[in-house]
């Protein structure tokens, strides 16, 4: 590992446990997580993550075939990133339109926002990486954050819907 990658490595374990304080405080200041999920909420997460475990069973079958077809994309470690990129995709889809994602005391902007930031910042570095890179193999295959970026994108895409149709249905 070059010295660059180490204290980029360093440096973005430093910025998540900053982010996490900050987050930490603010939920504080704001009288703190009062409620937790309620039993419907459970059972709901519960369908989504035995769902989001079948989707990365699967993935990892169909992988481990075609893996051995000798497909570049198979064979390059970042593909089982894909697939828990994918699975917890998921999880927060089926739990977000099933009205599991959020406790019942949370309020969603906040949470927008974080994955907004965490999205963008993802892509702009995924794009970063995306100009460095010469061949297209490198472009895209180890690219990770360019693939979490996506994944953000999807998820953040799933809340502002699921909220749009909230605001839909009580207007109706």
């Amino acid at each position: 590992m070059s010295m660059e990658r180490a204290i980029g490595f360093v440096v973005g374990i430093v910025a998540a446990a900053v982010l996490a304080l900050i987050a930490r405080k603010i939920v504080a200041r704001r009288g703190g997580a009062t409620g937790e999920y309620d039993e419907r909420q459970q059972v709901v997460r519960g369908r989504a993550f035995t769902l989001a475990y079948a989707v990365i069973m699967v993935y990892l079958a169909v992988w481990m075939v075609l893996r051995n077809v000798e497909l570049p994309f198979f064979n390059h470690p970042s593909s089982v990133l894909v697939g828990i990129l994918l699975s917890v995709t998921v999880f927060v889809g089926y739990s977000v339109f099933n009205d599991a994602y959020f406790r019942t005391s949370d309020r969603p902007g906040t949470y927008i926002a974080l994955i907004g930031a965490v999205g963008l910042l993802n892509l702009i570095l995924g794009i970063r990486h995306w100009v460095r890179e010469t061949t297209l193999e490198g472009r895209l295959l180890d690219n990770a954050n360019l693939m979490v970026a996506a994944m953000m994108i999807a998820v953040m895409a799933c809340v502002v819907i699921k909220l749009a149709l909230d605001r839909r249905s009580e207007a109706n």
